[in-house]
Protein backbone atom coordinates (compact mmCIF):
# COMPACT_ATOMS: atom_id res chain seq x y z
CA UNK A 1 0.00 0.00 0.00
CA UNK A 2 2.85 2.61 0.60
CA UNK A 3 4.67 1.72 -2.25
CA UNK A 4 1.80 2.60 -4.30
CA UNK A 5 1.26 5.88 -2.77
CA UNK A 6 4.64 6.49 -3.15
CA UNK A 7 4.57 6.00 -7.46
CA UNK A 8 1.41 7.66 -7.85
CA UNK A 9 1.86 10.49 -5.31
CA UNK A 10 4.11 12.70 -8.30
CA UNK A 11 0.97 11.68 -10.63
CA UNK A 12 -1.58 13.34 -8.81
CA UNK A 13 -0.96 17.44 -9.69
CA UNK A 14 -0.38 16.56 -13.12
CA UNK A 15 -3.34 14.22 -13.73
CA UNK A 16 -5.44 17.26 -12.06
CA UNK A 17 -3.77 19.84 -14.63
CA UNK A 18 -4.81 17.45 -17.33
CA UNK A 19 -8.05 16.74 -16.00
CA UNK A 20 -8.55 21.07 -15.91
CA UNK A 21 -7.48 21.66 -19.10
CA UNK A 22 -9.75 18.71 -20.87
CA UNK A 23 -12.77 19.76 -19.15
CA UNK A 24 -11.82 23.76 -20.42
CA UNK A 25 -11.99 22.20 -23.55
CA UNK A 26 -15.02 19.99 -23.30
CA UNK A 27 -17.20 23.15 -21.78
CA UNK A 28 -20.63 20.38 -21.61
CA UNK A 29 -18.96 18.15 -19.61
CA UNK A 30 -17.77 14.55 -19.70
CA UNK A 31 -18.24 11.68 -17.41
CA UNK A 32 -15.66 9.39 -16.02
CA UNK A 33 -15.12 6.84 -18.85
CA UNK A 34 -14.77 10.12 -21.19
CA UNK A 35 -11.92 11.37 -18.93
CA UNK A 36 -10.68 8.11 -18.35
CA UNK A 37 -10.58 7.45 -22.23
CA UNK A 38 -9.38 11.16 -23.01
CA UNK A 39 -6.70 10.99 -20.21
CA UNK A 40 -5.61 7.64 -20.75
CA UNK A 41 -5.80 6.82 -16.53
CA UNK A 42 -7.51 3.91 -15.24
CA UNK A 43 -11.08 4.76 -13.61
CA UNK A 44 -10.01 3.71 -10.33
CA UNK A 45 -6.96 6.08 -10.09
CA UNK A 46 -8.82 9.28 -11.30
CA UNK A 47 -11.90 8.89 -8.86
CA UNK A 48 -10.03 10.39 -6.08
CA UNK A 49 -8.97 13.09 -7.79
CA UNK A 50 -12.13 13.75 -8.99
CA UNK A 51 -13.50 13.96 -5.95
CA UNK A 52 -11.01 16.15 -4.42
CA UNK A 53 -11.49 18.41 -6.93
CA UNK A 54 -15.39 18.38 -6.91
CA UNK A 55 -14.84 18.90 -3.25
CA UNK A 56 -13.25 22.11 -3.47
CA UNK A 57 -15.18 23.64 -5.78
CA UNK A 58 -13.09 23.31 -9.03
CA UNK A 59 -15.44 20.56 -10.63
CA UNK A 60 -18.87 20.51 -10.70
CA UNK A 61 -21.07 17.11 -10.94
CA UNK A 62 -24.48 17.08 -12.78
CA UNK A 63 -25.24 13.48 -12.79
CA UNK A 64 -22.81 11.96 -14.31
CA UNK A 65 -21.27 14.84 -16.03
CA UNK A 66 -18.29 16.62 -14.99
CA UNK A 67 -17.44 20.53 -15.74
CA UNK A 68 -15.48 22.88 -14.36
CA UNK A 69 -16.43 24.81 -10.86
CA UNK A 70 -16.95 27.64 -9.75
CA UNK A 71 -13.50 28.02 -8.00
CA UNK A 72 -11.40 27.20 -11.16
CA UNK A 73 -12.97 29.75 -13.26
CA UNK A 74 -12.19 32.43 -10.03
CA UNK A 75 -8.59 31.29 -9.91
CA UNK A 76 -8.61 32.00 -13.83
CA UNK A 77 -9.74 35.43 -13.66
CA UNK A 78 -7.45 36.40 -10.63
CA UNK A 79 -4.67 35.14 -12.24
CA UNK A 80 -5.49 37.01 -16.13
CA UNK A 81 -6.17 39.98 -13.98
CA UNK A 82 -2.65 40.25 -13.01
CA UNK A 83 -1.53 39.99 -16.64
CA UNK A 84 -1.97 42.45 -19.61
CA UNK A 85 -2.62 41.10 -22.81
CA UNK A 86 0.70 41.73 -24.32
CA UNK A 87 2.30 39.31 -21.04
CA UNK A 88 -0.05 36.72 -22.12
CA UNK A 89 0.48 37.10 -25.85
CA UNK A 90 4.16 37.45 -25.71
CA UNK A 91 5.02 33.72 -25.84
CA UNK A 92 2.89 33.52 -28.45
CA UNK A 93 4.38 36.32 -30.49
CA UNK A 94 7.89 34.89 -30.33
CA UNK A 95 6.88 31.50 -31.02
CA UNK A 96 5.55 32.74 -33.81
CA UNK A 97 8.01 34.74 -35.23
CA UNK A 98 10.64 32.00 -34.83
CA UNK A 99 7.98 29.52 -36.90
CA UNK A 100 7.91 32.20 -39.60
CA UNK A 101 11.27 34.17 -39.51
CA UNK A 102 8.79 37.34 -39.76
CA UNK A 103 8.15 40.40 -38.12
CA UNK A 104 4.93 39.56 -35.69
CA UNK A 105 2.94 42.62 -34.00
CA UNK A 106 0.47 42.85 -31.26
CA UNK A 107 -2.38 45.08 -31.64
CA UNK A 108 -5.34 46.79 -29.41
CA UNK A 109 -7.72 49.30 -30.77
CA UNK A 110 -7.48 53.08 -30.04
CA UNK A 111 -9.40 54.39 -26.96
CA UNK A 112 -10.40 57.03 -30.23
CA UNK A 113 -11.80 54.34 -31.98
CA UNK A 114 -10.29 55.65 -35.29
CA UNK A 115 -6.98 54.12 -35.05
CA UNK A 116 -4.91 50.44 -33.91
CA UNK A 117 -1.76 50.82 -31.72
CA UNK A 118 0.84 48.40 -32.01
CA UNK A 119 1.45 47.74 -28.03
CA UNK A 120 4.35 44.69 -29.10
CA UNK A 121 6.71 43.74 -31.31
CA UNK A 122 8.95 40.97 -32.12
CA UNK A 123 11.05 41.09 -35.01
CA UNK A 124 12.32 39.29 -37.75
CA UNK A 125 15.95 38.06 -37.72
CA UNK A 126 16.55 38.10 -41.77
CA UNK A 127 18.01 41.41 -43.31
CA UNK A 128 15.33 42.26 -45.54
CA UNK A 129 12.34 42.84 -42.88
CA UNK A 130 9.22 44.29 -41.71
CA UNK A 131 9.76 47.03 -38.85
CA UNK A 132 7.84 48.99 -37.05
CA UNK A 133 8.20 51.01 -33.49
CA UNK A 134 5.72 50.07 -30.49
CA UNK A 135 3.64 52.85 -30.22
CA UNK A 136 2.82 53.43 -33.86
CA UNK A 137 -0.55 54.07 -34.56
CA UNK A 138 -2.93 52.87 -38.19
CA UNK A 139 -6.05 54.31 -39.28
CA UNK A 140 -7.91 51.27 -39.33
CA UNK A 141 -9.42 51.48 -42.74
CA UNK A 142 -6.11 50.86 -44.48
CA UNK A 143 -4.14 47.96 -42.42
CA UNK A 144 -4.69 44.54 -41.63
CA UNK A 145 -5.31 44.55 -38.03
CA UNK A 146 -7.37 48.15 -38.52
CA UNK A 147 -9.57 46.36 -40.99
CA UNK A 148 -9.89 43.37 -38.58
CA UNK A 149 -11.29 45.67 -35.56
CA UNK A 150 -13.42 47.77 -37.97
CA UNK A 151 -14.96 44.68 -39.28
CA UNK A 152 -15.74 43.49 -35.98
CA UNK A 153 -18.01 46.68 -34.59
CA UNK A 154 -21.78 47.25 -35.12
CA UNK A 155 -23.09 48.03 -38.28
CA UNK A 156 -23.85 50.88 -36.31
CA UNK A 157 -20.49 51.98 -35.40
CA UNK A 158 -19.73 51.65 -39.00
CA UNK A 159 -21.82 53.89 -40.63
CA UNK A 160 -20.94 56.51 -38.36
CA UNK A 161 -17.07 55.89 -39.04
CA UNK A 162 -17.20 55.79 -42.85
CA UNK A 163 -19.19 59.67 -42.21
CA UNK A 164 -16.78 60.89 -40.16
CA UNK A 165 -13.31 59.53 -41.78
CA UNK A 166 -12.10 60.36 -45.08
CA UNK A 167 -11.02 57.20 -46.32
CA UNK A 168 -7.59 58.77 -48.14
CA UNK A 169 -5.79 56.35 -50.38
CA UNK A 170 -2.24 55.80 -49.19
CA UNK A 171 -1.14 53.55 -51.74
CA UNK A 172 -2.83 52.65 -55.34
CA UNK A 173 -4.34 49.73 -53.43
CA UNK A 174 -6.33 51.28 -50.58
CA UNK A 175 -9.97 50.79 -50.88
CA UNK A 176 -11.45 53.96 -50.48
CA UNK A 177 -15.33 53.55 -51.41
CA UNK A 178 -17.38 52.82 -48.07
CA UNK A 179 -19.64 50.28 -50.18
CA UNK A 180 -16.28 47.97 -51.36
CA UNK A 181 -15.19 48.59 -47.62
CA UNK A 182 -17.61 46.80 -46.22
CA UNK A 183 -17.71 43.83 -48.75
CA UNK A 184 -14.58 43.41 -47.45
CA UNK A 185 -15.05 43.82 -43.85
CA UNK A 186 -18.07 40.94 -44.35
CA UNK A 187 -15.27 38.55 -45.68
CA UNK A 188 -13.13 39.53 -42.76
CA UNK A 189 -15.54 38.35 -40.69
CA UNK A 190 -16.05 35.19 -42.41
CA UNK A 191 -12.66 34.25 -42.79
CA UNK A 192 -11.57 34.91 -39.54
CA UNK A 193 -8.34 36.63 -40.98
CA UNK A 194 -7.15 40.33 -42.33
CA UNK A 195 -5.40 40.24 -45.35
CA UNK A 196 -3.20 43.58 -46.81
CA UNK A 197 -1.18 42.67 -49.93
CA UNK A 198 0.25 46.73 -50.57
CA UNK A 199 -2.97 48.48 -49.16
CA UNK A 200 -0.67 50.86 -46.87
CA UNK A 201 2.64 49.89 -47.85
CA UNK A 202 4.16 49.46 -50.90
CA UNK A 203 6.10 46.93 -50.33
CA UNK A 204 4.62 45.05 -47.21
CA UNK A 205 1.80 42.57 -46.91
CA UNK A 206 -0.20 41.91 -43.20
CA UNK A 207 -1.82 39.02 -41.77
CA UNK A 208 -4.30 39.65 -39.12
CA UNK A 209 -6.53 37.19 -36.71
CA UNK A 210 -8.45 38.41 -34.04
CA UNK A 211 -8.07 37.52 -30.28
CA UNK A 212 -11.49 37.19 -28.41
CA UNK A 213 -11.55 37.19 -24.33
CA UNK A 214 -13.57 34.56 -22.62
CA UNK A 215 -16.80 37.05 -23.41
CA UNK A 216 -16.47 36.88 -26.87
CA UNK A 217 -15.22 40.53 -27.41
CA UNK A 218 -11.67 41.11 -29.41
CA UNK A 219 -9.48 42.39 -27.28
CA UNK A 220 -5.99 42.18 -30.06
CA UNK A 221 -5.05 41.30 -33.13
CA UNK A 222 -1.64 39.51 -33.87
CA UNK A 223 -0.41 40.34 -37.10
CA UNK A 224 2.32 39.25 -39.11
CA UNK A 225 3.77 41.66 -41.26
CA UNK A 226 6.12 40.19 -44.44
CA UNK A 227 8.25 41.79 -47.15
CA UNK A 228 5.44 41.75 -50.12
CA UNK A 229 7.35 39.44 -52.48
CA UNK A 230 6.92 36.61 -49.26
CA UNK A 231 3.98 37.77 -48.33
CA UNK A 232 2.58 36.88 -52.49
CA UNK A 233 4.78 33.97 -52.52
CA UNK A 234 3.56 32.28 -49.08
CA UNK A 235 0.43 33.51 -47.96
CA UNK A 236 -1.52 30.55 -46.98
CA UNK A 237 1.72 30.04 -44.71
CA UNK A 238 1.00 33.46 -43.02
CA UNK A 239 -1.99 33.38 -42.81
CA UNK A 240 -2.63 29.97 -41.36
CA UNK A 241 0.25 31.23 -39.03
CA UNK A 242 -1.31 34.15 -37.91
CA UNK A 243 -4.78 32.22 -36.96
CA UNK A 244 -3.57 29.47 -35.29
CA UNK A 245 -1.34 31.69 -33.21
CA UNK A 246 -4.27 33.98 -32.42
CA UNK A 247 -6.58 31.11 -31.50
CA UNK A 248 -4.20 29.70 -28.89
CA UNK A 249 -4.09 32.96 -27.19
CA UNK A 250 -8.00 33.54 -27.43
CA UNK A 251 -8.24 29.80 -25.65
CA UNK A 252 -5.90 31.05 -22.76
CA UNK A 253 -7.84 34.15 -22.16
CA UNK A 254 -10.86 31.83 -22.20
CA UNK A 255 -12.58 31.89 -25.16
CA UNK A 256 -14.30 29.05 -26.86
CA UNK A 257 -15.91 28.81 -30.01
CA UNK A 258 -19.22 28.35 -28.53
CA UNK A 259 -18.72 31.31 -26.64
Amino acid sequence: MNTRTKSEGPMVLPRAFALLRLLAEETRGLNLSDISGRLDVPKSSLSSTLKALTEQMFLEREGALYTLGPEAYTLSAKILAGRSIRQVAQPYLKKTMEACEETVLLAVLDSDMRHATYIDCIESPKAVRFAVTVGTRRPLYANACGRLFLAHQSKEFRDEYFKDVKLVPVTEKTITKPDDMEALLTKIRTDGISITLGDYSHDAGGFAAPIFNSDGDLVAALTIEVPISRALRETDRFKEAAITSANAISRLLGHTEEG
